[in-house]
């Protein structure tokens, strides 16, 4: 049943991220979290007949979505199966050596939610997987029924649940009788610990945070998203620019003190002196925007 299902994504900030990216309309703008190709498809639209746009997914299954969806410009776009850390690496094979602009949508693909399988909804019963690609050997299931109580704890404690010490004990003293094998289950863990009045307190699930660093952990999310500031400020040609989407406070931390390091260095300039976020409308249409931040820096001069 599932396999039948169609499963649609909206972009966030679709607009705006187009208005403040293209600086050149012939240049080679790549977007290394391609997904199902929303924010893609419009940039094209946007660019002149001889600009590329190259796009990158760690998830073969969202590539598969991508060139469907933007078939009719494949002459103009290129999409290529690998984890942006490696976009140096990437690029280099394409023969590319300097970019226009750079894209990176931070935020889970609606399929990841909405197909149970994937395991990354606490609300839809599915294995303890939260892999954006199948290749990748470590899951939620080997964190959970394998980590010890210090490492858990810690990767729950820095993605901001305060009930960290309960949530871990809980989840230890359950492996004992059983492997934890299920979302659902992990779920009904998580919220058996947390306080009813704490539970009742908070606007999100009881369990958010904890699948939240579980998705981080899996997916070296923090890692792959330093290399790639790293890595593709010194691909960008004078005037190109670099445009991050975040989804939560820890992502948006290290965008904003990574730009704000590079402006202090000299030969970079932050357009988005604060970040912008989803008009209301936008919010009220697509409730999973509700957290976005869109940061953006432009590179004044090459060489750096």
């Amino acid at each position: 049943m599932e396999e039948k299902t169609k499963y649609s994504h909206i972009p966030v900030m679709l607009e705006e991220v187009s208005d403040l990216l293209i600086t050149d309309k012939s240049g080679i703008y790549v977007d290394a979290t391609v997904g199902m190709g929303g924010h893609s498809l419009n940039m094209i639209k946007r660019l002149n007949k001889d600009a590329r746009l190259v796009g990158i997914d760690w998830d073969p299954e969202m590539l598969d979505i991508a060139k469907n969806n933007l078939s009719d410009y494949l002459e103009q776009v290129k999409l290529i199966s690998g984890n942006f850390a490696d976009i140096d690496g990437i690029l280099k094979k394409e023969g590319i050596t300097l970019i226009s602009g750079l894209l990176l949508d931070l935020g889970i693909s609606s399929l990841h939610f909405d197909k149970a399988s994937r395991g990354f909804s606490f609300n839809k019963e599915g294995p303890l997987d939260m892999r954006i690609n199948p290749q990748n050997p470590i899951t939620a299931y080997n964190i959970i029924n394998s980590w010890p109580y210090e490492q858990i704890e810690h990767l729950i404690r820095i993605c901001g649940e305060k009930f960290s010490r309960r949530i871990t004990s809980a989840i230890l003293d359950s492996r004992k009788r059983a492997d934890i094998k299920t979302t659902t289950q992990l779920s009904k863990i998580i919220e058996d610990v947390i306080p009813f009045s704490e539970r009742k307190r908070r606007a999100s699930h009881p369990a958010t945070k904890t699948f939240l660093a579980l998705r981080v952990a899996v997916n070296y999310e923090f890692d792959n998203l330093t290399k790639v500031l790293q890595r593709s400020s010194q691909l960008l040609s004078a005037g190109g620019r670099i445009a991050v989407i975040t989804f939560h406070s820890l992502e948006d931390r290290i965008v904003k003190e990574t730009f704000k390091s590079m402006a202090v260095v000299g030969g970079w300039k932050i357009i988005t002196k604060k970040p912008l976020i989803p008009s209301q409308s936008e919010v009220d249409s697509n409730p999973r925007a509700r957290s976005a931040k869109l940061r953006v820096i432009e590179k004044l001069k090459e060489g750096l």
